[in-house]
C-alpha cells in the first residue's frame, strides 16, 4: 500500500516551487489505525495520546475518528463496521475504498504496539508545528516590526503551543500520581494547608478550594444555582474567568439571573463562559474542551446538574463504579485545571434518609476533595419576596472552612451561612450569603420553634382521647405496654399522654401482678362526687 499515494492537502510548497514534505510517517499511522482494527482494546490507550489532527494524512484522520466513534458508541470494531460507518458518513471512496481499509491490517507488525505508534505518530506532528511556528516566527523577525519585547513572547508562545502535549504523557508515572511524593514540606513544618480562596460569604470569608472538586446539594428550588451564581459574581468582580457547565437550564435564564444580581453585562462578554452540552462527547472531545476550558484559566467551574449531566454520559446514578468513572471522566481533568470545581446535585426528597448524601451513589460525597455543602431550604424564593435557605457543611477534607461556621445544634451539619435572596421587582433582586449569627430572637426560628410545640401539643391531645377510649372499651385494668401496643403511633407520645392523664385525675393507677401497675377509669360515682 505504500506505493498508494492519496492527495493530501497538507503538503506544502517552498517558495520556489519545490515541494517540500513535512516530517510524516504514513506507514506509522497505518500501523496504529491497523492495531485498532485488529485489537479494539487498545483504543483507550491510543485515545489517551492522539486527537486525530496528529495524522499527516488526513484521510487517516477520518478512519482514525471513525473508529473512535464506534469505539465510544460500544459498537463492534471491525472492518465490516467500519466500513459501514465511513459509508453512512459519505467518506468510504474518499479515504480510499474498502480494499485500503482491508489493508491496513496488514500494515500492523504488532497489534499491541498501537499506543507506541500512536506515540510517535504525536511526536511528529509536534515536529511539523514546530517546523510551521519556526516558519512564522521567522517572518515576524525578517519584517523588523513589533517590540523586541512582544517578538520575545510571540516566539514563546508558538513554540510552547508546537511541543504541548508531547511531554507529560510520555511519563505516565507523574501525570497519574504513580509516583513518591515529597514529604519534606509536611515534615519541615513549612506546608500550609490550602485555603477556601474561591467566592466569598458577605464578610469576604472563601467558599470553595481551588483545584479540587466541592459540590452543593439541596432539593429542587433551595437555591442551590443561586449560590453558584453569586459565587460567579464574586469571581468575576475579581477580573477571574469562570466558566458554566449547564445541564438543567438554558443561557437565557442563567445569564439573567447573573444580570438580575448585579453583574456588568461587558465583564459577563469578557469572563462568563456559558456551555450546554447537548450530547455525548468522545473522549476527545472531552479532552479537547477540557484543554480550551484550560487555556482561560478559569478559578471557578460550575457544573449544574449532576443528574442529567450523568445521563447524557450514559453513566448509571447508583452504580458507585459509575458514579466514580464520572468524576474521573469530568470533574477531576477540571479541577485539574487549578479551577473550584462546584457540581450541583440534588437530594432525595426524604428528609430523614437523606444524611449527607446526593441523589445516587455514595461515591458522590466520597469524590469531593474540597468542601460539600448541603442546602436547606427555609422560606420560598419568588419575585417581589424574600428567599432564604441555610447552607450548611456535609464534608471539609481540607478543615479550612468549618472554623468559619457554627455548631449545627439538633443538626450534626455546621451552619456555615444563610442564602437571602430579595426580589425587588422583575428587574432586580440582591443576593446575599449572610455569615451565621447565633441568636434566640429569628423570626423564622421562633415560628419555626412556635409550630413544632403546637404540632406536639395536637399529637398528646389526640393521643389522651385514644388512651381514654381503649381503657372505657377494656374489661380490666391495662398496663403501659399493653396500652402502647393497642394504640397506633409513636410509643413516646403515649407515654406522655398516658402520665398527663394520670396527673389529671381522668385515669387512676393500682398495683397489679408482680408489683405492676395498671391503669383503668376511675368509678363513675367518683366523677360525681
Amino acid at each position: 500500500m505504500d506505493n498508494v499515494r492519496l492527495i493530501n492537502p497538507r503538503d506544502s510548497a517552498d517558495d520556489d516551487g519545490l515541494t517540500r514534505v513535512p516530517p510524516q510517517d504514513l506507514a506509522t499511522e497505518r500501523a496504529v489505525l491497523g492495531g485498532m482494527l485488529l485489537s479494539p482494546y487498545v483504543i483507550p490507550d491510543v485515545v489517551e495520546i492522539l486527537e486525530g489532527p496528529e495524522f499527516y494524512n488526513r484521510h487517516h484522520e477520518t478512519i482514525y475518528l471513525a473508529l473512535v466513534d464506534l469505539a465510544t458508541r460500544g459498537e463492534p470494531v471491525d472492518p465490516l463496521s467500519l466500513t459501514e460507518a465511513l459509508r453512512k458518513a459519505g467518506d468510504l471512496q474518499r479515504v480510499g475504498g474498502v480494499a485500503y481499509l482491508h489493508g491496513l491490517a496488514d500494515a500492523v507488525p504488532i497489534a499491541a504496539n498501537a499506543p507506541v505508534y500512536a506515540a510517535t505518530v504525536r511526536d511528529i506532528a509536534a515536529r511539523r508545528r514546530i517546523l510551521t511556528a519556526t516558519t512564522e516566527v521567522d517572518q515576524l523577525v525578517r519584517s523588523g516590526t513589533g517590540e523586541l519585547a512582544d517578538v520575545l513572547d510571540f516566539v514563546q508562545e508558538k513554540i510552547n503551543r508546537a511541543v504541548e502535549g508531547t511531554g507529560p504523557r510520555t511519563s505516565g508515572d507523574t501525570a497519574a500520581g504513580w509516583t513518591f511524593s515529597d514529604l519534606g514540606p509536611v515534615l519541615d513544618g513549612t506546608h500550609k494547608p490550602q485555603q477556601p480562596v474561591v467566592g466569598a460569604r458577605d464578610d469576604g470569608i472563601g467558599l470553595f478550594y481551588p483545584g479540587r472538586v466541592n459540590g452543593i446539594q439541596g432539593e429542587s428550588e433551595a437555591g442551590k444555582s443561586w449560590v453558584a451564581l453569586i459565587s460567579c459574581l464574586v469571581e468575576i468582580n475579581r477580573g477571574n474567568h469562570v466558566a458554566y457547565l449547564d445541564f438543567e437550564d438554558s443561557e437565557a435564564g442563567v445569564v439573567s439571573r447573573l444580570l438580575l444580581i448585579g453583574a456588568n453585562p461587558d465583564d459577563i462578554r469578557d469572563l462568563f463562559h456559558y456551555i450546554r452540552p447537548g450530547s455525548t462527547p468522545t473522549p476527545a472531545q472531552l479532552r479537547q474542551f477540557i484543554t480550551r476550558i484550560g487555556d482561560l484559566g478559569p478559578s471557578l467551574i460550575i457544573v449544574d446538574g449532576v443528574t442529567e449531566a450523568m445521563v447524557m454520559m450514559g453513566l448509571e446514578l447508583t452504580d458507585n463504579s459509575e458514579v466514580a468513572k464520572f468524576g474521573r471522566m469530568l470533574l477531576r481533568p477540571l479541577a485539574d485545571t487549578g479551577a473550584a470545581v462546584v457540581p450541583l446535585d440534588h437530594v432525595v426528597k426524604n428528609n430523614e434518609s437523606r444524611g449527607r448524601y446526593a441523589l445516587g451513589g455514595v461515591h458522590k460525597l466520597n469524590a469531593v476533595d474540597g468542601v460539600q455543602y448541603m442546602l436547606e431550604a427555609v422560606r420560598p424564593f419568588g419575585i417581589n419576596t424574600e428567599g432564604r435557605s441555610r447552607l450548611r457543611i456535609a464534608k471539609d477534607r481540607p478543615a479550612q472552612v468549618r472554623r468559619h461556621a457554627l455548631p449545627g445544634g439538633r443538626n450534626p451539619m455546621h451552619w456555615f451561612a444563610d442564602l437571602v435572596i430579595r426580589s425587588e421587582g422583575e428587574d432586580f433582586a440582591s443576593a446575599h450569603l449572610y455569615p451565621p449569627i447565633q441568636h434566640n430572637d429569628d423570626p423564622q426560628e421562633t415560628a419555626a420553634a412556635t409550630d413544632k410545640a403546637a404540632q406536639e401539643e395536637a399529637d398528646i391531645k389526640d393521643r389522651e382521647t385514644a388512651v381514654l377510649e381503649a381503657l372505657a372499651k377494656a374489661t380490666e385494668p391495662m398496663s403501659k405496654n399493653a396500652l402502647e401496643e393497642l394504640i397506633p403511633g409513636r410509643a413516646s407520645v403515649t407515654r406522655r399522654a398516658l402520665t398527663r392523664l394520670v396527673h389529671a385525675g381522668q385515669v387512676v393507677t393500682e398495683q397489679g401482678p408482680r408489683k405492676a401497675t395498671l391503669h383503668r377509669l376511675p368509678p363513675k360515682d367518683s366523677e360525681k362526687a
